[in-house]
């Protein structure tokens, strides 16, 4: 009984997370269409993104997601978003991918919250900081592909982006998803784990004197430093490049 009604959870996670996500993506693209036509790939990555945190938000809501599982089960959905949107922007001509790539959505949401749900030993550093590097990962392999390949002359890396750059508007599709991918990525990498190595506010004594601790951990440090270095570096890029 116990195990029908973890598949019944299951499922419902699938179902709310893929219809919240297709629906409110759907009618953005739709907005994007009407408003600025011809870029579409902004604004459905913005309605993606709005409808898969409202379909993780909804099964939080209805106990579908426990309170301490949330954020990493929400912070592993988006990453899966990011990848499956990344790889769309470079396969417009194959809709079979694209339809299925975002179809399992659902999926993965369900996985992480089972992932979650079994692993609850793992400490939310460990899982931020982790995390944290997933999300920084494009920026952090763009900048050091430009810097082996423009500054050492090594292309190994930067063969891969100049790939993506070849195909029919790669150029302007990559303009579009960077943005996001390497922005948001960055963005939400440092400040999860600056917020990580923060302790919680503490009252003491009868005063209700509150202080907040910051405790530093390893693993969340060298992700916050990664983070600022790279972004940082790509912001001296786009100075140097339109100034």
């Amino acid at each position: 009984m116990k195990s029908f009604n973890a598949l019944k959870n299951h499922l419902k996670i699938f179902v709310v997370v893929n219809f919240a996500t297709g629906i409110i993506m759907i009618l953005s693209s739709l907005i994007g269409h009407y408003l600025t036509p011809y870029k579409l790939i902004p604004s459905s990555i913005i309605g993606g993104t709005v409808g898969l945190l409202s379909g993780v938000y909804l099964c939080f809501r209805l106990n579908y997601i426990d309170k301490r599982d949330f954020f990493p089960v929400l912070l592993s959905s988006l990453i899966y978003f990011g990848a499956i949107s990344f790889e769309a922007v470079f396969n417009l001509n194959n809709p079979t991918l694209i339809l299925g790539g975002f179809s399992l959505i659902g999926l993965i949401t369900m996985i992480s919250n089972n992932y979650f749900v079994n692993h609850h030993y793992i400490s939310a550093n460990k899982i931020y900081g982790i995390l944290g590097l997933v999300f920084a990962f494009p920026a952090l392999y763009f900048v050091v592909a430009s810097i082996l390949k423009f500054q050492f002359g090594h292309a190994f890396l930067f063969g891969f982006v100049e790939e993506l750059l070849r195909r029919t508007n790669g150029q302007e599709n990559f303009n579009a998803i960077t943005p996001f991918l390497f922005g948001g990525g960055l963005m939400l990498a440092f400040w999860l784990n600056v917020f990580t190595q923060i302790e919680n506010i503490r009252t003491i004594n009868n005063f209700n004197y509150k202080s907040i601790i910051l405790k530093v951990k390893t693993l969340n440090l060298i992700v916050v430093i990664l983070t600022s270095s790279t972004g940082l570096a790509i912001l001296s890029y786009l100075a140097v490049e339109n100034f």
